[in-house]
């Protein structure tokens, strides 16, 4: 097989998994938007913060604050969201939601579709 043939073949494969990818993502955000808001009893599992490279190489020689991202998991205290063994993990894009959240805390995980709304912890 020619060159030219096989990187026209590769161009073409990566043009239809990055459409694919584009339309499941889309597809996604309007079930989230079209789904109604469910509250789930959960206990804070665990909570974590890193750096989450954002930048190409040639952009970390620049010095910038870093982008953060924020990991928490939830155990559901009543089945029907996840298994028992695995906690539900939700990736937090607001840093203010992130700390007011307690590891340990019990309360209220408000969920549209597969996106984060709110937590109340019980008083």
């Amino acid at each position: 097989m020619n060159k030219p043939y096989l990187l026209i073949i590769v161009l073409v494969v990566i043009g239809l998994l990055a459409t694919k990818r584009f339309f499941d993502q889309r597809r996604q955000n309007e079930i989230n938007d079209n789904s109604t808001q469910i509250s789930y009893l959960v206990t804070v599992e665990d909570k974590k913060d890193y750096p989450y490279p954002n930048m190409r190489s040639r952009e970390r020689d620049v010095v910038s604050p870093e982008t953060f991202r924020y990991e928490v998991y939830f155990k559901p205290l009543n089945a029907g969201i996840t298994s028992e063994d695995k906690p539900l993990k939700i990736i937090l894009k607001d840093e203010q939601a992130y700390r007011a959240i307690n590891k340990g805390s019990r309360g209220r995980l408000y969920l549209q579709g597969t996106r984060f709304i709110r937590f109340e912890p019980e008083n």
